[in-house]
């Protein structure tokens, strides 16, 4: 695989994730972290498509306490219009559970998904699987958040502060008729999480197929991922808001949650920005500015007894 063909790795944060939904031309989604699982937590979302959930990848040992996870569907078992694709690039693992979530509605997704999904319809998860490791617009979407700078090695970011190799991946949990899925690329199928009711009209569960997903999520937790992060996709909320203000011009809440809504998307870019920006060349020059004026020595001195004090305490 050339550099150009690369996949780089990109932070878990919903700013970035909307963003590069937005930039394949996806206007009804967004994403948002979940702190909790609680049944409020998740009402306060509204319309929730599906989840993703990142954790530390951890090859099973002998001995492990891990739960047996259940078995995967076979190629000619997985259920008509259930997009699974197998993730054959690495690196991609973000942006593909992003897909298998946005894939599987029934949604106006933009010209490059709508395309993309009509595409690869008939294909089987491998061929799927390609299809996004060589789609140009996807990868360059991905791409966009990647860090520019000369502390890149190979396309890889290395972290100075990194103690360990940790892997971290992601998978999607979806529903899909009355079943809700785990998909995991690095999973031969799809897998059954669970069947739920779709007709509850008790005004309660306003998402019935997230019970299914929370105790399967949960199990996790408490298995061994030691490390993870949750989030959910959802309809963007400025859809609802404006339509409320639409409805009643002097719904003053209304009004205000659209202007927290937009305050948030206002600051997602600028975080955005400062990703993608190169400080290398700052840092650098701030550094020949120090040493012209004689004090170079004398700041790296402070700064090496800043750490020692740090390591000691």
């Amino acid at each position: 695989m050339s550099a150009g063909d690369e996949w780089c790795l990109i932070e878990s944060d919903p700013g970035v994730f909307t963003e590069l939904l937005e930039s394949l031309g996806c206007e009804q989604g967004q994403l948002e972290e979940l702190w909790s699982l609680d049944d409020e937590t998740l009402a306060a979302h509204g319309e929730i498509f599906g989840l993703i959930f990142l954790f530390q990848w951890q090859r099973a040992e002998k001995g492990s306490t891990a739960k047996a996870k259940k078995p995967c569907l076979a190629e000619d078992q997985v259920p008509e219009g259930l997009f699974f694709a197998h993730q054959v690039t690495t690196n991609a693992c973000a942006t593909q559970a992003i897909l298998s979530v946005m894939l599987n509605q029934d949604l106006e997704l933009g010209p490059t998904l709508n395309e993309f999904k009509e595409f690869t319809a008939s294909f089987p998860p491998s061929l799927k699987g390609v299809a996004i490791s060589s789609s140009e617009p996807i990868r360059k979407a991905h791409n966009s958040f990647g860090r520019q700078d000369a502390f890149l090695n190979d396309g890889k970011f290395v972290s100075p502060l990194r103690q360990s190799d940790d892997v971290f991946h992601f998978v999607a949990y979806v529903p899909k008729g009355n079943t809700v899925y785990e998909l995991d690329g690095l999973q031969e199928g799809p897998i059954v999480v669970g069947e739920f009711e779709n007709n509850s009209n008790d005004g309660k569960t306003q998402h019935p197929w997230l019970a299914v997903a929370r105790k399967a999520i949960q199990e996790r937790m408490t298995g061994d991922a030691i490390k993870f992060n949750l989030m959910a996709v959802v309809k963007d909320k400025r859809i609802a808001l404006k339509s409320q203000l639409d409805a009643n011009p002097s719904d003053e809440t209304a009004m205000l949650q659209l202007q927290m809504e937009e305050q948030k998307r206002a600051h997602w870019k600028l975080e955005n920005q400062r990703r993608r920006h190169n400080y290398v060349p700052l840092c650098v020059s701030m550094l020949k500015e120090l040493a012209r004026a004689g004090t170079l020595k004398k700041h790296m001195e402070l700064a090496q007894e800043r750490k020692n004090k740090r390591a000691k305490n």
